[in-house]
């Protein structure tokens, strides 16, 4: 299983700080829901783009619950799950802007663009339902649109998305369900 965190602090003081470290486990197994049953199992790697436009390995928290053995990683807000570049940047890309630094990554988000708008009519019913609204036009421009004006960003979309539904803008995947 996999969770998005929010964290206060941006991918590159995240490995400054090893930010990693201080990740606590959810309150509950999100497998079986059993309280306080996870423990401490390890860190994986994984890249994400930062702030700079390159790309930084971090660490991702995981847990083991003694109940299930289900485990449990803690995925940081500003990273996109099964994605290399970060959040922020994705929003300025999809909002039809990119910073100089992020211009190597334009082909890559190009790809999720098209990712999303293939898979936007698949999950029409689950964008409406978190949004709680449905454009007129239900391309994938405008429930961009949609979506920036309700949740401010990509960051609170995908949370809301992956925590409430199972999903991200990109695809569903099996991490972020309870039942594997």
């Amino acid at each position: 299983m996999q969770i998005i965190r929010p964290v206060p602090v941006d991918p590159e003081q995240y490995v400054r700080e090893q930010f990693h470290k201080t990740i606590e486990p959810p309150d509950a197994c999100p497998c079986c829901q059993w309280a306080r049953s996870l423990i401490a199992l390890g860190y994986y790697e994984r890249y994400v783009t930062a702030l700079t436009g390159i790309a930084l390995m971090i660490f991702v928290r995981r847990f083991r619950c003694t109940e299930c053995r289900g485990t449990t990683s803690v995925l940081p807000g500003f990273a996109q799950p099964y994605r290399l570049v970060m959040n922020s940047t994705i929003d300025q890309f999809f909002s039809g802007a990119v910073a100089a630094r992020s211009l190597a990554w334009v082909p890559l988000l190009k790809q999720y663009w098209g990712r999303f708008v293939k898979w936007a009519p698949s999950i029409d019913p689950i964008l409406a339902a978190a949004s709680g609204r449905s454009p007129p036009d239900r391309s994938a421009r405008r429930w961009w649109q949609v979506l920036i004006g309700v949740f401010g960003g990509m960051e609170k979309i995908t949370f809301t998305l992956v925590s409430q539904y199972g999903v991200t803008l990109f695809g569903r995947y099996r991490c972020h369900s309870a039942f594997r």
